[in-house]
């Protein structure tokens, strides 16, 4: 959502960039470059969809801002954050005002409408309502229904009790704690609170930004501290080179994918990301999390992709790596979302659609994979065969093979099972 004027010229500027990046967007000649039609089609599709996100936006702010809208109604409180950033563009105030207004620093209204008011108490959002003229109804309903992450977006505070500190207390993860747990329990909000913040300034922005494809049983609080872990663990990560979106060429994600012919590919992988300025985290999931990868971005904007291996198979390790590198790739600078967390057993939306495609599209391109007769032999010879032929390893084909077909008990031997843990023994995978 656009709050002023510098981000409506900052977005009308992008706009215009993109329009004439999608003009002069040649498909064949991306296609040739790369060596993947269906690939060039995916990233210029992803280029249309954010060139409609940010013409909506412009035409949110044109609309609010022209004085014609005359009536804002937040359905629920977790809405009330957006109608007040809505009704100060309608009442012509810009930050500056509503600050004096609020007697507070510029600064701080800035800060509150860029996390979407997530550091506010409930009495500052009325003192906003108030300052806007806004009528605010106290009309409480219980839901026996009620979403998960909408529960949490609306809470005023953390439920402290919910995090799974035993769980984070087992794997060490409090490493400045010398007491028993017992003593953790008894310190649970210090801990839990001091471990969080070492990420977020406002423990409340874990819950915003973020697209999940999870399972409807994911718990939330988990998600959260195994995500903190992530982030904290790519903080000690050496990084050779400096994050560059234009540097993700074809020719680079190719050369990625040919690492997947060596058997010790997801180390080289690790090494070669972060030469990029791509922190690779190996971290396994939580108790009801039911995740396999997140792309995250770091406090310091730098791209954390962050993998659970809670299969254990080098095509899980392969497919799930290029799913997280696409949503860097395609959506990470839409600016809606900057974190997205997958479960890829669970059936995705558009955005994840697009994923799993590039995904697919840049391990075993298309138009190679439909003209081969492998897809149809089966056989560990023809698999075999085409790997060598392609440069790439056998269980990315085994695994496309297993999938397409919905039959896991063929090609057994070829997609790497129990070959990815072992490649990271620092980590503790709790077997």
């Amino acid at each position: 959502m656009i709050t002023n004027e510098r981000q409506y010229k900052i977005t009308k500027a992008a706009l215009s960039e993109l329009v004439n990046a999608i003009e002069q967007f040649s498909l064949s000649k991306e296609a040739a470059e790369i060596g993947s039609s269906t690939l060039a089609k995916t990233q210029l599709q992803a280029m249309e969809s954010e060139r409609t996100q940010l013409t909506e936006q412009l035409e949110e702010y044109d609309a609010l801002r022209s004085g014609l809208i005359d009536g804002l109604l937040a359905k629920s409180l977790s809405e009330l954050p957006t109608t007040l950033i809505k009704a100060r563009i309608v009442k012509g105030w810009s930050q500056r005002e509503l600050a004096e207004a609020l007697e507070l620093k510029e600064q701080q209204v800035q800060r509150y409408e860029a996390e979407k008011y997530a550091s506010a108490s409930f009495r500052r959002l009325l003192e906003v309502a108030a300052a806007l003229s806004l009528e605010v109804s106290e009309s409480v309903r219980l839901s026996a229904s009620g979403g998960r992450s909408e529960d949490l977006q609306k809470a005023d505070k953390f439920d402290w009790g919910k995090f799974p500190l035993r769980e984070m207390y087992k794997r060490n993860w409090f490493e400045d704690f010398a007491g028993s747990m017992t003593d953790a329990e008894m310190n649970r909000e210090l801990l839990i609170e001091n471990f969080l913040s070492r990420v977020w300034r406002q423990p409340l922005q874990a819950f915003h930004k973020k697209h999940e494809r999870i399972d409807t049983r994911t718990d939330e609080y988990s998600l959260v501290a195994w995500e903190c872990r992530v982030l904290r663990l790519a903080d000690r990560i050496k990084i050779e080179g400096s994050y560059n979106r234009e540097r993700l060429t074809g020719n680079w994600l190719s050369g990625l994918v040919r690492l997947s012919a060596d058997q010790n590919g997801p180390q080289l992988a690790r090494t070669y990301l972060a030469k990029m300025g791509i922190a690779l985290v190996l971290e396994p999931h939580l108790p009801q999390t039911y995740l396999d990868g997140a792309m995250l971005m770091s406090v310091d904007k730098r791209p954390v992709i962050g993998m659970t291996l809670r299969y254990d198979r080098l095509d899980n390790f392969w497919f799930v790596l290029l799913h997280e590198l696409a949503h860097l790739i395609l959506h990470s600078e839409s600016k809606k979302y900057v974190r997205f967390f997958d479960d890829l057993e669970v059936e995705g939306d558009r955005v994840e659609a697009e994923a799993d495609e590039f995904a697919g599209e840049a391990l075993l391109p298309e138009d190679i994979w439909t003209k081969s007769v492998t897809r149809y032999v089966r056989s560990a010879q023809s698999v075999n065969q085409l790997a060598k032929r392609l440069g790439i390893g056998p269980w990315v084909i085994a695994g496309r093979i297993r999938n397409e077909s919905e039959d896991y008990t063929i090609l057994r031997e070829l997609v790497g099972t129990g070959e990815a843990r072992k490649q990271f023994p620092e980590v503790h995978f709790g077997q």
